[in-house]
């Protein structure tokens, strides 16, 4: 056999091994982009109340959707603080002759409203998304809901019910991710910028005295409690977890080791009123009254 016949056959063998190989290389059915479906429940709409249900359902696998309930009462057994008017609001010439008392401190028959509770972060794995936006409105020169929680990178609309200019101010530690004039008849502020666990406080740059709170959790087992102390967290998956309650003025409280089962088991938290102030709302009552 002549050179140029054994360089043309080694040449067709080798062309060979390249088409099997680059067959064996094919992906596995199923292995292409194609992912899991998401699939979400409405999150809460922020009522006057300021109450609030986990209503977002997990996409990863397995599903973390369950049978269990926590529920419970946060009672108040100290001296609440007497919640007056700010005395700034006499300069505000919108809101001025509504005589509207603050709003930090809510407490009725032993009873505490507006506290933030909920499973803790990093407990409970998956993915989980919300079916519409949150919701804040500032009203009579006020901020309604007060607390509410959120999912990270949900989407959280504020409204200008008011005929005067705002300014929304959000702060996370030492982060600013919103500070933003709304005068009045200004469409909804539209923001997906608290994307961090965490609690966020909006302020007004212009009336002081108003707050609220987004706080982001990382899973959807949160509620807020109502006037009469009472909260109700549904669908929560079996498991033994640490549940936290957190009041904007008195700070968080932690029950460890609940454990939850298909049907309710009962949370209580007592807060005192002689807890230190949360770091992420110092001075908040401070020359208020």
């Amino acid at each position: 056999m002549t050179f140029r016949s054994i360089s043309i056959a080694t040449g067709i063998v080798a062309a060979a091994a390249l088409v099997m190989g680059c067959e064996g290389e094919k992906p596995a059915a199923g292995t292409g982009k194609t992912g899991s479906a998401t699939t979400a429940k409405p999150m809460p709409t922020p009522a006057v109340a300021a109450t609030a249900t986990a209503t977002a359902k997990a996409t990863a696998k397995p599903a973390v959707e369950g049978k269990g309930t926590l529920k419970g009462v946060i009672a108040f057994s100290g001296k609440a603080p007497v919640m007056k008017e700010p005395k700034k609001r006499k300069d505000a010439d919108v809101c001025k002759d509504a005589k509207t008392p603050h709003n930090a401190v809510l407490v009725k028959d032993g009873k505490l409203a507006d506290v933030f509770v909920a499973i803790g972060d990093g407990q409970i794995t998956g993915e989980f998304t919300a079916a519409k936006p949150a919701e804040v409105h500032q009203t009579g020169c006020v901020y309604v809901p007060r607390i509410q929680g959120i999912l990270p990178g949900q989407e959280l609309s504020i409204f200008n019910d008011d005929a005067t200019l705002h300014n929304v101010h959000a702060y996370h530690g030492a982060d600013s991710p919103i500070n933003q004039a709304q005068p009045k008849g200004a469409a909804p502020l539209k923001t997906t910028k608290f994307e961090e666990p965490g609690v966020y406080r909006l302020q007004c740059d212009v009336h002081p005295w108003m707050r609220s709170f987004a706080i982001a959790s990382d899973n959807p087992y949160f509620a807020v409690s109502a006037a009469d102390g009472s909260f109700t967290i549904e669908k929560v998956p079996a498991g033994k977890y640490k549940i936290v309650a957190w009041h904007s003025i008195f700070g968080k409280l932690e029950k460890a080791d609940v454990e939850v089962k298909d049907g309710a088991v009962d949370v209580a938290f007592e807060f005192k009123g002689t807890e230190a102030e949360p770091a992420e709302n110092a001075g908040e009552m401070k020359d208020l009254f």
